[in-house]
Order: structure tokens, then sequence, then C-alpha cells
């Protein structure tokens, strides 16, 4: 992104809440809703960094994780 948005990201991250919200209104309550890389692909990729791939195996082991904590038989260790 050019220059002018460093400094906006206020302005940015309100411009794409009040879109999305104003689409998601609008659409039927089946419709997968709006998101902010939907509307606004390129100031999503300016504010939004991607993660590393470090990162996104914390996440994937994160979410494993609770998936089997929230067994309800699950070990207790698990559960600590």
């Amino acid at each position: 992104m050019s220059d002018g948005f460093i400094g906006n990201k206020a302005i940015l991250l309100a411009l794409s809440c009040l879109t999305t919200g104003n689409l998601n209104a609008k659409i039927d309550k089946n419709t997968t809703p709006f998101k902010m890389k939907d509307v606004l692909p390129s100031i999503h990729e300016y504010i939004v960094v991607p993660p590393t791939e470090q990162e996104m195996k914390e996440q994937v082991n994160s979410g494993l994780i609770a998936y089997v904590q929230s067994r309800p038989k699950a070990p207790q260790f698990m559960k600590e």
C-alpha cells in the first residue's frame, strides 16, 4: 500500500466494519456473511498480516488440543 495508509488504521477498520455491517444487514440469514477481506482485500492485506508458518502450526495445535479437551471423557491431565 502507499504511504497514505500509514497511521490510518483506525479509520480503515471503522470503514471496513461499517461496510461489511451494512452489506451483511441486507443479505439473507442463510447466506455467507461478508468479511473485510471480501469487501476491501487490499486494505485487509495491509492491516491483517498473514501468519507465519510457525504461527499457523501453533494455531492448528491449539485447535486440536481444544477439540480433545472438549470431549466429555477426556483424561484429567489434558484439561489442566
